[in-house]
């Protein structure tokens, strides 16, 4: 019995935890509608934001990117160039894998 107790609390713990973090996550997305709502749109600020959501777009891929090696990164420029000429995702996706891909076949 005493094992099931300290098994539960244990279990109520991390709901509280849980909880807690679900409390704190809702709060900062609020008040960032918050601040974001009472924000000039001719800010400093308000031009910093509208670029960042880009920058971690990049910062992320940079990194996958990389880590494939120098056939990740022959799919990603064929993928940009792709993406500029046709202006289109899938072609874009489909060019950079098969690329990749090609790459990574002949060893690169």
């Amino acid at each position: 019995m005493r094992d099931l107790m300290q098994h539960l609390m244990k279990d109520l713990d991390v709901l509280g935890v849980i909880f807690i973090l679900g409390l704190t996550c809702y709060a900062m997305r609020a008040g960032g509608y918050v601040l974001a709502a009472s924000m000039r749109d001719d800010s400093i600020a308000a031009r910093f934001l509208r670029l960042a959501p880009g920058n971690l777009f990049i910062a992320f891929i940079v990194g996958g990117c990389l880590s494939g090696g120098l056939a990740g990164l022959v799919g990603t420029m064929v993928a940009l160039v792709t993406m500029a000429v046709t202006a289109r995702e899938w072609a874009a996706l489909g060019a950079g894998f098969g690329a990749a891909l090609a790459a990574s076949t002949i060893g690169l």
